[in-house]
């Protein structure tokens, strides 16, 4: 088991490098020329200024966006490897339990499952909080009176939530072309030709299947289960900033509800974190259908 399981990371962590070194070519272009239709424009944003404010001018606003694209796709990568690094370890160890106790193995993928969508979830929460510290602290040195202004942050960060989404694209594709063109030869070739059984370990396109499932299934996923995350949480901040300042809320209900969907998504974690420990069966049970529906339940 440990030699399948460490063939399949080695080749895991090649793909994953090579992938997202040319992802990470391609979204820094990208940065510049979001930079650049920014910077031509002078207060993109149409922000209505007071009198004594000093208007924000397109370069430092094309700062601002393009160090907001850059920063979650980051992130985003982050959460795509942490999603892999976790589900490459814990299939060897799943698999090993499950020659003994189906209830160990059952909890020991549970776990792996949890440990990958808790940092992807802090990962998220982190993020856009440190851009809006980020943004909140620029834009005063700037000497914009944020606090009148505060639905603009949010409106800034929208460039967070692109670039996790083109990270997320990418790591999606390359990973799902790459897993299916392994299973449809291993098929193929190993099957129908040589005769092998499904999933074979000495067919060498099973090896690079399960390859593809770790860095399209899990790092993929991951990835795109962070852009998903982020993208609700900042729309959901715009919706609270505009609405508060239409009610012409004062400047603490204004962050109430721009904050809101964050500490929502903090209460993942705790409530995730107690879910876990009520997933156990007994080893005579083995329909995991019959179990996630207990669970559920």
């Amino acid at each position: 088991m440990n030699e399948v399981s460490m063939t399949i990371l080695e080749g895991s962590e090649g793909f994953f490098s090579q992938q997202y070194g040319t992802i990470f070519k391609y979204a820094s272009l990208f940065a510049l020329c979001i930079s650049i239709l920014y910077g031509v424009r002078e207060n993109p944003l149409n922000l209505p200024y007071h009198h004594g404010e000093v208007p924000v001018s397109g370069f430092k606003f094309a700062i601002l966006i393009g160090f907001s694209f850059a920063f979650g796709s980051i992130c985003s990568a982050l959460s795509g490897f942490a999603g892999m690094w976790v589900s490459v370890r814990t299939n060897v160890r799943v698999a090993q339990a499950a020659k003994t106790s189906y209830n160990t193995a059952l909890q020991l993928a549970f776990a792996g499952g949890y440990f990958g969508a808790a940092i992807n979830i802090a990962l998220a929460i982190f993020g856009v909080s440190i851009l809006f510290v980020v943004f909140f602290t620029y834009l005063t040195s700037c000497g914009v009176s944020v606090l009148y202004h505060l639905e603009m942050i949010p409106l800034l960060m929208v460039g967070f939530g692109f670039g996790a989404s083109f990270v997320a694209m990418f790591a999606q594709l390359g990973g799902g072309i790459y897993t299916k063109a392994a299973d449809v030869g291993a098929d193929l070739v190993g099957k129908l030709e040589e005769g092998l059984p499904e999933d074979d370990e000495r067919n060498p396109a099973v090896i690079a299947d399960l390859v593809g499932d770790n860095v399209g299934d899990c790092a993929g996923q991951a990835a795109d289960l962070f852009e998903s995350i982020t993208a609700e949480v900042i729309s959901a901040m715009i919706l609270g900033a505009t609405l508060a300042k239409t009610a012409h809320l004062d400047t603490s209900h204004s962050v109430s509800f721009m904050f809101f969907p964050l500490a929502l998504h903090s209460l993942d974690l705790l409530s995730s974190t107690i879910g876990l420990y009520f997933v156990k069966t007994t080893d005579s049970e083995s329909n995991p259908y019959l179990i996630l529906r207990i669970i559920g339940t």
